[in-house]
């Protein structure tokens, strides 16, 4: 009886133990929230913008062939920074993934990073008001840069810990 009641309890540690195992190597990426919102970083071509800027201004000809090529622009421009930043994350998850005495604060990393371009575009839409062609243009613009911050974040502790190494290398 006693030993049945000991089985168990091992039992259930070990499982206990291997889910913690498990829930630990989950990768950052698959945790990647929608940040995007109401933005369109996918409608790159000409057309889908001119589609998406007679939906909010009754503009024709030169000026909305003109505005439809800054919305194009714009969502070029966020959709590159947003791969900055992912790409930036790929590297820090690839140089700590093996370290022992930080992969554990990998995910939490990968968390803070997506927390601080969430912060960002929270803190810029909260200011912002926008009619007519600004609710196309105004958010690409915030995501641009509140991805390009993110990256910058991560590039610039990436430096950082090359310099580092490079130096105690000897190289």
């Amino acid at each position: 009886m006693l030993r049945n009641l000991f089985k168990r309890r091992i039992l259930k540690f070990v499982i206990l133990i291997i889910i913690m195992f498990v829930l630990t190597r989950i990768p950052a990426s698959a945790a990647i929230p929608n940040l995007d919102g109401d933005t369109h970083p996918n409608r790159l071509k000409l057309s889908e913008c001119l589609i998406d800027l007679k939906n909010v201004a009754d503009w024709d000809g030169e000026k909305a062939l003109e505005a439809a090529r800054n919305i194009c622009e714009l969502r070029q421009n966020h959709a590159k920074q947003k791969a900055r930043f992912l790409a930036s994350q790929d590297q820090l998850t690839k140089i700590y993934k093996d370290w022992k005495r930080f992969n554990e604060y990998l995910p939490t990393a990968i968390t803070d990073s997506w927390q601080i371009v969430k912060s960002c575009i929270d803190f810029k839409e909260g200011f912002t008001s926008t009619h007519n062609i600004e609710s196309l243009t105004l958010p690409e613009k915030i995501r641009s840069e509140c991805y390009s911050l993110g990256a910058d974040f991560i590039e610039s502790h990436l430096s950082m810990l090359r310099k580092r190494y490079k130096s105690a290398s000897g190289g």
